[in-house]
């Protein structure tokens, strides 16, 4: 005895939008935009903070400073064109920098406030 699925699925009429599976995007959107997962008010807050975390940590005597440094700004460009960056990369860089900083308390508020908006963004 088979049993019919009940999670079916019925489109029917005009279909201009993507298909997701497996978590990503499968084709093109007409005549529709893609919303992300903040606004553009929220994204210029979180450059704002890389900005600021960024001009911190060249004010202090971290270790690996440059590379920090560099990390944050990869990720305030990835964080200014979101549809153009690849999430997976923004995360890395993130993560990375995080490291970088562990164990170096001046900068935890930082990087608690930074963390939950790239989580929004790219997760």
């Amino acid at each position: 005895m088979t049993r019919e699925p009940t999670n079916r699925i019925e489109i029917s009429g005009v279909s201009n939008a993507p298909i997701v599976t497996g978590g990503k995007n499968r084709g093109t959107i007409s005549g529709g935009t893609i919303q992300y997962g903040a606004t553009p008010e929220q994204l210029g807050d979180l450059v704002g903070l890389l900005t600021r975390l960024k001009a911190e940590v060249g004010r202090s005597g971290v270790e690996k400073r440059e590379i920090i440094e560099d990390n944050l700004d990869d990720l305030a460009e990835d964080v200014r064109n979101p549809a153009e960056a690849n999430p997976a990369v923004a995360l890395s860089r993130w993560e990375k920098v995080k490291r970088l900083l562990a164990g170096a308390g001046d900068f935890t508020e930082l990087i608690g406030k930074i963390s939950e908006s790239v989580g929004k963004i790219f997760a």
